[in-house]
């Protein structure tokens, strides 16, 4: 009973870290940026980035 509960515990724990690092190296698939870097800046249609 009481390996039963470890495992469980470690894998709780295993999920949430694995979701932690999915959501930390994959951001740049809900920023929509003007750029490729996907840091989210909003530049211009013309392509220059400045005025």
């Amino acid at each position: 009973m009481d390996l039963i509960i470890q495992y469980s515990i470690i894998a709780v724990v295993f999920i949430v870290a694995l979701i932690y690092m999915v959501k930390r190296f994959m951001p740049a698939k809900k920023k929509k940026g003007g750029c490729a870097k996907g840091c989210g800046c909003s530049m211009s249609e013309s392509g220059s980035g400045g005025s």
